[in-house]
């Protein structure tokens, strides 16, 4: 078991219910991320309202792939839609994954100051690259006020990525922009629209979690994501950080978060109490990107 990181801001991301029951009665997790693609239109309202409820702030984490073929609402329309209802059922901060939700959330927060109403708070996750000072640079101008460290950066580089955003301010603030670090999750290997499920067997809009065995004979997990029909595989072996401890290269007012996916409610207990897994993978933090 590694000792709970001295973090003031800790972070976690769910993609079922049950998933979400468990975070709220972690007294150390500060904001909940709920995910666009995992939850019917209508009960982001209820699920912010909870989270509020428990004393933490809510997040909206923007689906992975936004596509004109999607059925149901688009991640603007939604966004609209959730910002008819009042404070408690909105939530605090968006997490953005694509450069097409940047400009999507950018038109979304300039409608916003039209109506001189409060803005969340604007994270880009790592899928919205910010290797170096100039992208971060660039990601800053967009909107950014919080980015997510690149998962594949090393120890060493990551250092040096937190010192050069040292000198850079959040437009309009004056302030360093601050980092999420993933410390724990198994990571995307792929994202697909061709479904194993409807390949396999035939679609039933299950919204599923499903197995692929590779070449080594280790079971990935492949999450069907049915309300905007893609798929995400998953490596087998969650990447692991939160008992490096010092190692880890955060400025005080940094956060961590866990990206959930195919856990159940025990495992997300133990993760978050600082339990290690049996199996896990250090990703790109020790060898960087060969």
């Amino acid at each position: 078991m590694a000792e709970p990181l001295s973090v003031a801001d800790v972070r976690a991301a769910v993609e079922s219910l049950e998933q979400l029951r468990a975070v709220l009665s972690e007294p150390r997790v500060t904001l909940v991320y709920l995910d666009e693609a995992c939850f019917p239109d209508d009960a982001f309202a209820d699920g912010f309202r909870k989270i509020h409820a428990a004393g933490k702030q809510a997040g909206l984490r923007l689906r992975r792939v936004e596509r004109s073929t999607d059925g149901g609402l688009s991640s603007g329309d939604l966004l609209r839609k959730i910002w008819e209802a009042p404070e408690p059922y909105r939530p605090d901060t968006l997490l953005i994954r694509s450069m097409d939700e940047v400009e999507i959330v950018r038109e979304f927060i300039e409608n916003l100051s039209q109506r001189e109403m409060p803005k969340p708070e604007i994270v880009y996750d790592y899928t919205v690259y910010g290797y170096n000072l100039e992208a971060v640079k660039m990601l800053l101008d967009l909107g950014a006020e919080r980015l997510t460290a690149p998962i594949e950066l090393n120890a060493h580089e990551l250092r040096a990525l937190r010192r050069s955003r040292e000198v850079l301010r959040v437009p309009g603030t004056g302030k360093a922009p601050s980092y999420e670090l993933v410390v724990y999750g198994h990571l995307p290997m792929m994202v697909s629209a061709n479904c194993i499920r409807k390949t396999s067997a035939g679609c039933d809009h299950a919204n599923r979690i499903l197995k692929l065995r590779d070449r080594m004979q280790k079971d990935m997990p492949v999450r069907c994501y049915c309300k905007y029909c893609y798929n995400q595989i998953f490596n087998a072996e969650p990447m692991v950080l939160y008992d490096l401890g010092s190692r880890l290269p955060l400025l005080p007012k940094d956060s961590i978060r866990s990206d959930f996916s195919v856990e159940g409610s025990a495992e997300v207990h133990r993760i978050l109490a600082g339990y290690l897994p049996e199996k896990l993978t250090r990703a790109h933090f020790t060898h960087g990107v060969d």
